[in-house]
């Protein structure tokens, strides 16, 4: 059973990642628009309220200090009682900026008056040594509460899921093949309504499932058995009537019943073993599938002798392996039966390459809508110009054959043009 890799917990997983996801990154972008509210407001308006703060006072008295504490140190042009300014510094043109040339990069403040200028050094390391204490701690903390219920929420939903999921888990291990009779008991114990739901509605389509296998089965089995009577007395009275003098005409007409009924023969054999659940017998040892193919096209030949038909085989390779001889005959008369009976002059070309088994027509191709169809039983496009005997189950023995066995048909069609099939035997390991 194919398995997709999107499941129920894994979903909810993501859902609760992208919401932890989303919720730091709103954090993280808050705290980041507050760093730079602080630096480029705040710290601002202080460094522009310190340096009015000491103009007021420089007017007053000339020789006052300049501000110097922990966080902030002042210099200004042509002051005794001032350290000299750093040439970094003096190169800074008036404003608030950021001096790149250090290492810890600190916000400077310039201003001008009275014919000198004063620079404000503001070192913002120790405040945020502050910031991050008092500001990723406290998230921290925050991030942490947000999560524990955001876990406690994944948690909760996937115990009420979790009988979806083991019911999941139980069905990729459903091979149809062995039958539907799973244990679903442990699931039952702890189910929702909703999955009560689920498992009575599989239970009944499980039921359903096996008696159309069976009824399928059945009818297969029984027909083939009883087509088989009137083949026994085809067979009898043919060879009754071989006995008597014949001439050429009649001896035709017999000679063309004889692939006629082994065809038949085959048919009705490949139906009981696709009705059997065992798989069918192979060959002891590999046989040449080209020479299988050179049989029935000889055979299928001489039945359309009568139309104007180039045939051409190209064998690029030989294929030999170790298959069931009947049913593999069956996929492949079919096949070349159909070129020839769609196909009233022009060419069929039969191609191995590879694994790859082509037969070719320049036929009267099939309409893309029947196309689409030509795999189901009983199903038959309708043509006018051209009538073939047959009740449209060759296509749908033979897609049959092909699943049951692991091999591949691709049908490829264009109306007015012809048809190419191309039939695909996988080399076992």
């Amino acid at each position: 059973m194919a398995k997709k890799q999107k499941r129920i917990h894994h979903k909810l997983i993501r859902a609760m990642l992208i919401q932890l996801v989303l919720i730091s990154g709103v954090t993280l972008l808050s705290v980041y628009g507050a760093a730079k509210v602080v630096e480029k407001v705040l710290i601002k308006q202080a460094l522009e309220g310190e340096a009015e703060f000491y103009w007021q006072h420089y007017k007053n008295n000339p020789t006052s200090n300049l501000p110097r504490t922990l966080n902030l140190t002042g210099y200004m042009e042509r002051s005794s009682h001032s350290e000299p300014v750093p040439h970094d510094l003096a190169q800074l043109p008036i404003g608030y900026q950021r001096l790149e040339t250090r290492d810890k990069r600190p916000l400077v403040h310039v201003s001008e008056r009275y014919g000198r200028k004063l620079y404000l050094v503001f070192e913002e390391g120790q405040v945020a040594k502050l910031a991050l204490f008092f500001g990723i701690t406290p998230l921290a903390l925050v991030l942490l509460i947000i999560y524990l219920p955001a876990w406690i929420s994944y948690y909760m939903a996937k115990r009420a899921v979790s009988p979806v999921i083991k019911l999941s888990r139980r069905m990729e291990d459903v091979d149809a093949n062995e039958g539907f009779e799973i244990d679903f008991s442990d699931i039952e114990e702890n189910s929702d309504a909703e999955v009560d739901v689920l498992l009575n509605a599989f239970k009944q389509y499980a039921k359903k499932v096996e008696e159309y296998v069976d009824r399928e089965k059945n009818f297969t089995r029984y027909a083939s058995h009883e087509l088989r009577t009137p083949l026994a007395v085809l067979k009898g009275s043919l060879a009754l009537l071989e006995r008597q003098e014949l001439d050429e005409r009649q001896q035709a007409v017999v000679n063309r019943m004889h692939p006629m009924i082994r065809e038949m023969e085959e048919l009705l054999e490949a139906l009981l073993l696709l009705s059997r659940d065992q798989a069918p017998e192979e060959t002891d040892s590999p046989i040449s599938l080209n020479d299988l193919i050179e049989e029935q096209l000889f055979q299928i030949q001489k039945i359309n002798s009568d139309k104007d038909i180039q045939v051409s085989k190209v064998f690029d390779s030989t294929i030999k392996e170790s298959i069931s001889e009947r049913l593999f005959c069956i996929c492949i008369n079919n096949l070349i039966s159909n070129a020839f009976n769609y196909t009233e002059q022009g060419f069929i070309r039969i191609t191995i390459k590879d694994r790859d088994i082509t037969v070719e027509d320049s036929g009267c191709g099939i309409h893309p809508a029947a196309l689409k169809r030509i795999h189901e039983p009983f199903y038959r496009e309708h043509r006018e110009n051209i009538k073939v005997k047959g009740f449209g189950l060759g296509l749908s023995i033979v897609y049959r054959i092909c699943e049951q066995l692991g091999w591949k048909l691709d049908i490829e069609s264009k109306q007015g043009e012809g048809t190419k099939a191309t039939l695909t035997i996988p080399k076992k390991k």
